[in-house]
């Protein structure tokens, strides 16, 4: 087979140092990893007709259509690999706006070449099959051609040549064209780890030309921009255009850190001969225009070829304990998301056994709760204070008895306070006329007793006027103690299962049970209050003693207002005065019968009330709310209710939509992702790959800081392939901590067999689950060439001499 690609225009993009290191980016990119994290690249950005593709062309010498007629439909990704074996493969990506009836037809396109001449037809198909040039469809796409090169001499490399920003629409190309492709373009300029390769065609006013203005809005320094000049030779001698192209050439209009570039283009419809003298063209004219005045250092695609190599190698190099990091914080994330789905439910056994699950958890947090016992996470966050149902409840209990004592009395007996003081309101009353209301109901309410004697059931009477707000007060309670519960329920359910399962078992489980609950603490309550409705009974001591404190409060200021006036009279006092004393001890300042028994039924009912109301903050917290709703909440939701559930709740409840099986899908073979490219990562950090620094970097923590010493990562599905390496993660921590760098040495042959080769791929799993057949090839071409590298000798190598590549 024809290699398409001509090698001695890359060897200069890598030494053997860098051949390693990109590897490792290979590698990551064949298992996917560019899907989820950026990776280090070079883009080729510019206007329509700017030359890109020319300059890609030069660079990778793989021929991009190079017609004033056809411009880059879609974005383009050269990568070059080196294996043993030859091979070219070119696939397309589906964009991410394509169906999955789209991405199945698109995913299916794979065409193996086999000479350059059949790079035209190629992208001809290419753009047939991405739905493009056909009447009425869009110019563009953000579909990507993947171009795969692979061979013994070639570099490790990936070049992307994207679509050429448009200025206004037209006839070909409509205003949703423009948008498209400045979205697409500033999404690979966006990604920090892109290495932007501005490019300027001398053919136009640089001020004119949007990928400059695009650069410095996501490179606002110019550190990771290159700006390239092409198509010099358009230029006439002397003239201003050309002096301001010069002037831009020294970086000395617009500047960006890593300055600019000119190098001159093939010329439109040259030839295979001509194509391969086309540096030896560009040398001459170098040597002849006035552009000979800037450094042979920026002019040229040889030069250029070998500024790129020092700036992707340190771009590679210095991003590489960041990607680390990004890997690290992905697998959590991942595993978050997983965790949160819960294992796939598509069976009923399935579904059962993840209510099950859910439900002995669910029992767990809830006893917590209820016991106060708040070791568990669920319970950290503060923010979520309800979780604390023990506390929440405790401190609606207090609040309880606040409010009941406080506002539990219809009306309040008050010196200071009266219905005429306060405007007629009946909320307070005087002693007086307090006593005057009972008189009042007693007169209407006399029965066959003597004057003076108490009739007991006008205490009951009295009463329950008095307590009136209790049974407002402690449904309001109730209310609330159930409503804080419902909040609880909600939040346990959210945590164990999340989004549909959560509301439907709520809705079908137990928001039923909880509106039960709720009408049962009612009836308790009733229950309760019927007690006070009869005849007041208690045989509480408490009452007595309230009792005699009462009339002994009533009758003692009188009877020592009366001992202190005999005092004040006597300067001694005398047996004689015995009867005196006696008589003023006996004083009764009421003489009215009647108006004596009503007293001595608002002492009683005061009393009672006391002691009923002591009773009352007892029972409405604990046979009431505590019994009936707090108590019951483990239960509510347990394996027993699970196993009693009729199969179609079973179902309705914990069947996934498609969406989440989708979901689930997407996230197992990301993790499995992350998780290889972590393992690769591992590899390369522990064979000596990064320098002293860089290592001690790595070692610093993360909440994922397992995964750097856990031989157990694996994927959570079987369609993905993570291979385990043969030496302990133990040992490559040693190594990983040297006080200096061992030497870097290329592995054996069978080791890097050992490690790359993937254990059998089911026949079920789909082509992006396990990144298909290709991918595997690829990895394992990608990986093997460690071991193939014509420099498989030892090298005695320490990356502490890499300065001149800063």
């Amino acid at each position: 087979m024809t290699v398409v690609t001509d090698p001695t225009k890359l060897e200069h993009l890598q030494t053997q140092e860098q051949m390693k290191l990109l590897d490792v980016i290979d590698a990551l990119r064949a298992e996917g990893l560019s899907e989820y994290t950026a990776l280090p690249q070079l883009i080729v950005c510019g206007d329509q007709s700017s030359g890109k593709s020319s300059v890609l062309e030069a660079i990778s010498g793989v021929p991009f259509p190079r017609k004033e007629t056809l411009c880059t439909r879609f974005a383009t990704e050269v990568i070059l690999r080196r294996a043993t074996d030859e091979s070219i493969a070119v696939s397309l990506v589906p964009g991410k706006t394509r169906s999955s009836q789209e991405r199945d037809i698109l995913s299916s396109f794979h065409h193996d070449l086999s000479s350059r001449e059949e790079f035209p037809e190629l992208f001809e198909k290419a753009k047939q099959a991405m739905g493009l040039g056909a009447l009425g469809s869009r110019a563009f796409s953000e579909d990507i051609l993947r171009v795969e090169v692979s061979g013994p001499s070639q570099p490790q490399l990936t070049v992307v040549d994207l679509p050429g920003l448009i200025h206004a629409e037209n006839k070909k190309q409509s205003a949703d064209d423009v948008t498209l492709v400045h979205k697409l373009v500033e999404t690979y300029m966006k990604s920090e780890r892109s290495i932007i390769l501005a490019v300027v065609s001398a053919m136009n006013e640089f001020a004119n030309q949007i990928v400059l203005t695009k650069a410095r809005e996501v490179d606002q320094d110019g550190e990771r921009t290159i700006g390239i000049i092409t198509k010099p030779d358009t230029l006439r001698d002397g003239t201003t255009l050309e002096r301001e192209f010069l002037a831009l050439a020294r970086n000395e209009d617009i500047k960006f850190e890593r300055g600019w570039h000119v190098v001159r283009n093939l010329d439109l419809g040259a030839g295979e001969g001509e194509t391969k003298d086309r540096d030896t063209e560009e040398s001459l004219f170098f040597e002849k225009s006035n552009f000979k005045s800037l450094p042979s250092s920026s002019v040229g695609i040889s030069s250029l070829r070998h500024r790129l190599s020092q700036v992707l190698f340190h771009q590679v190099r210095s991003e590489l304990p960041k990607l680390i990091e990004d890997i690290r914080s992905g697998i959590a994330r991942t595993r978050t998301g997983l965790d949160k789905l819960g294992p796939s439910r598509v069976t009923l056994e399935e579904q059962r056994a993840f209510l099950i699950s859910a439900s002995q958890e669910f029992q767990i947090l809830s006893k917590d709760a209820i016991n106060g016992q708040y070791s568990n996470p669920f319970f950290k966050d503060h923010l979520l204070a309800k979780r604390r149902l023990c506390a929440v409840i405790a401190n609606s209990h207090d609040d309880f008895g606040t409010n009941l004592r406080e506002n539990g009395a219809r009306w309040i007996i008050s010196e200071s306070k009266s219905r005429k003081s306060m405007g007629g309101s009946s909320r307070y009353r005087t002693r007086a006329e307090a006593v005057d209301k009972v008189q009042g109901l007693l007169r209407i309410s006399r029965g066959r007793e003597l004057p003076g004697l108490v009739n007991p059931l006008l205490v009951g009477e009295v009463f329950r006027e008095y307590s009136e707000p209790w049974e407002g007060i402690a449904r309001s309670h109730i209310c609330s103690v159930w409503e804080n519960t419902i909040v609880f329920l909600e939040q346990v359910l959210q945590h164990l299962t999340g989004g549909e399962v959560c509301q439907a078992l709520f809705k079908e489980l137990l928001e039923p049970i909880m509106n039960e609950k709720l009408d049962l603490a009612y009836s308790k309550l009733l229950e309760l209050m019927a007690v006070y409705r009869d005849h007041p009974a208690t045989l509480n001591h408490y009452f007595q003693e309230n009792v005699s404190a009462l009339k002994k409060a009533r009758k003692d200021p009188p009877i020592e207002e009366k001992l202190r006036k005999i005092f004040s009279e006597r300067i001694s006092v005398s047996n004689q005065d015995i009867p005196l004393l006696m008589a003023a001890m006996q004083f009764d300042p009421t003489p009215d019968m009647n108006r004596k028994a009503a007293e001595d039924i608002l002492d009683n009912m005061n009393a009672f009330y006391k002691t009923a109301m002591k009773v009352f903050l007892d029972n409405v917290p604990s046979l009431v709310i505590q019994e009936t709703i707090v108590n019951q909440v483990p239960r509510m939701f347990c394996p027993e209710s699970v196993f009693a559930m009729e199969s179609d709740l079973v179902s309705k409840i914990a069947s996934e939509s498609e969406a989440k099986r989708l979901q689930r899908e997407e996230l197992t073979r990301k993790l499995g992702t992350l998780e290889a490219g972590y393992r690769i990562c591992k590899q390369y950090t522990a064979w000596g790959g990064l320098g002293v620094k860089e290592r001690i970097a790595l070692d610093k923590k993360t909440p994922m800081e397992d995964i750097a010493e856990d031989d157990n990562i694996s994927s959570v599905s079987d369609e993905v392939v993570v291979t385990t390496l043969s030496e302990t993660e133990d040992s490559l921590d040693r190594r990983a901590h040297a006080e200096s760098p061992p030497p870097l040495e290329y592995p054996a042959p069978g080791r890097i067999e050992e490690v790359a080769k993937p254990e059998t791929i089911p026949a079920t799993a789909s082509r992006k689950s396990v990144g298909s057949k290709v991918k595997g090839k690829k990895l394992k071409k990608a990986q093997s060439s460690l071991a193939d590298s014509p420099t498989t000798e030892r090298m005695d190598f320490n990356f502490s001499n890499f300065s001149t590549f800063k």
